[in-house]
C-alpha cells in the first residue's frame, strides 16, 4: 500500500463513492456509484474479496461486473439466500445492485472528477491488478494491489 503522508486510510471519512476502471494512459474512467456511505478502507477490502473469491483473480471480469450496474452496496459473499431485504437485486458474490440502473456508467476524464459530487473514486487498473483511490476532486489518495 502506498498512502500519502498525513492521510492515513483509517482516517478517511465515509461518503458517496464511485467504483470502476481507469485507463492509465488516457486517464479515462468508467465507473458506477455505490449508494451506501463508503470509505476507501471498506471499499478496497470488498473489492479484494470479490476479485479473489468471486472472480478467481480475473480483474477484467471484476471490472465488467462492477460497471454493469449501479450498486446499493458491495457485499462479498452475498447470495440470494442471505439477501438484505425482500426483492433486493442480489448479484451473487458481488453485492446488491440498484434496480433499474440500466443507464450507461459514468464516463469522464479523471481531471473532471470534481464535477461528479462524490467523496471517493476507487478505480481499478486491470493491467496492473491495482486499485487507486482518489478523493472526489480527483486527487490521488492511495494505491493498493488487489492481491493485498
Amino acid at each position: 500500500m502506498l498512502t500519502p503522508p498525513g492521510q492515513p486510510l483509517n482516517a478517511a471519512t465515509p461518503g458517496r463513492a464511485l467504483v470502476g476502471a481507469i485507463n492509465p494512459p488516457t486517464q479515462v474512467v468508467l465507473a458506477r456509484s455505490v449508494a451506501q456511505p463508503a470509505d476507501p478502507e471498506r471499499l478496497v477490502a470488498a473489492l479484494r474479496r470479490i476479485w479473489q473469491h468471486t472472480f478467481a483473480r480475473d480483474t477484467f471480469t471484476l471490472v465488467t461486473a462492477l460497471i454493469a450496474t449501479d450498486w446499493q452496496d458491495l457485499q462479498p459473499g452475498i447470495d440470494a439466500a442471505n439477501r438484505p431485504a425482500a426483492g433486493a437485486n442480489v448479484v451473487a458474490g458481488v453485492g446488491v445492485a440498484v434496480g433499474g440502473s440500466a443507464d450507461e456508467p459514468e464516463n469522464f476524464c479523471l481531471a473532471d472528477a470534481g464535477t461528479l459530487h462524490v467523496n471517493w473514486l476507487c478505480l481499478i487498473d486491470p493491467d496492473r491488478d491495482t486499485v487507486t483511490v482518489y478523493t472526489g476532486d480527483g486527487q490521488f489518495w492511495a494505491l493498493y494491489p488487489l492481491a493485498g
